[in-house]
């Protein structure tokens, strides 16, 4: 019987490609699009949220907190040409206009005041920014208290065991605060042309055991603005670590500088500090009793060794 050859068995032939499949260098070239795509939107997500935070811290520090009493007293009149002028040994700087007087001036000793040169600037008139002679305080819970936005700066003030705030909001509407702390006259004055660090300070407002309230003279000496106290109208300028008078009767004496508080914003004081007091704004009614006394003996309300020199 014939032997039959074995008949192998048949090699199985590769699959078919498939004609769907994409190269593999162009699947990465896409991905790589993709990531590029996903990357750059990212970016502009990022970039659009951060815009978005902006408008609406934006928006909460326009937002109407209702400081009271705070607004600039705008005066129509217009300052007369000549608003300075020399009498013999006198010289008159015009403060502005009065309803019921007319032209008001502040009479200073001739050479007091460089006022032919421009260090000296133009006068806007006195208390076009109303100084706080009678402050309103608020306590945590108060209405305005909830409406500052956490992000508002504040200046801060520790004496005496006593946390007092001064929102830079409201003290760039009045510049000047009339301030009383545990029975002690401090003037708080606000420089919105200084370095921030250096804007805010706190003085001793005592003069000869006498309580001294400052306003705006509506003058600048160079970046500085120029006060004047209400018992003698003399023009008090800050010069380093005291407020010094530079013209009128109180001219050499000074405020000794007490303090000088610190910037914080609002949301990161609140909350660590809530026994604070807060100014809120000013009570108008009260300004011409507060400036009837201004030149009164503060007797025990004064601390030992609080008289300016």
């Amino acid at each position: 019987m014939a032997q039959t050859e074995p008949v192998p068995a048949p090699v199985p032939s590769p699959a078919p490609r498939d004609q769907t499949t994409l190269p593999r260098g162009l699947v990465l070239l896409a991905l790589a699009i993709l990531v590029f795509f996903i990357a750059g939107q990212s970016r502009l997500l990022w970039c659009e949220w951060h815009r978005l935070r902006r408008d609406l811290s934006l928006v909460r520090q326009t937002t109407v907190i209702g400081y009271q009493n705070i607004s600039p007293n705008v005066s129509f009149a217009q300052r007369p040409k000549h608003w300075f002028r020399h009498e013999g040994e006198f010289t008159y700087l015009w403060g502005g206009w009065d309803d019921h007087s007319g032209h008001h001036w502040f009479r200073i000793e001739r050479g007091d005041l460089d006022v032919d040169s421009d260090a000296l600037s133009l006068p806007i008139g006195r208390d076009v920014f109303q100084a706080i002679d009678a402050p309103i305080i608020e306590a945590q819970g108060g209405a305005i208290w909830g409406r500052i936005p956490a992000e508002a700066l504040v200046a801060v003030l520790e004496m005496a065991g006593i946390e007092s705030v001064y929102p830079i909001l409201l003290l760039d509407k009045v510049q000047v605060v009339n301030d009383v702390i545990d029975r002690r006259p401090l003037l708080v004055t606000y420089n919105p042309m200084a370095d921030q660090a250096q804007a805010v300070e706190v003085y001793e407002a005592v003069v000869d055991g006498r309580r001294v309230t400052m306003g705006s003279s509506g003058y600048l000496q160079g970046k500085e603005p120029v006060l004047y106290d209400r018992g003698s109208e003399s023009l008090w300028i800050g010069a380093g670590d005291a407020l010094r008078a530079i013209a009128g009767p109180q001219k050499g004496r000074t405020l000794r500088q007490v303090a000088r508080p610190a910037l914080v914003t609002w949301g990161r004081w609140r909350d660590q500090h809530p026994r604070s007091r807060l100014l809120v704004g000013a009570i108008r009614s009260a300004s011409k009793v507060e400036r009837s006394r201004v030149e009164a003996p503060m007797e025990d309300a004064v601390a030992p060794g609080a008289q300016g020199r």
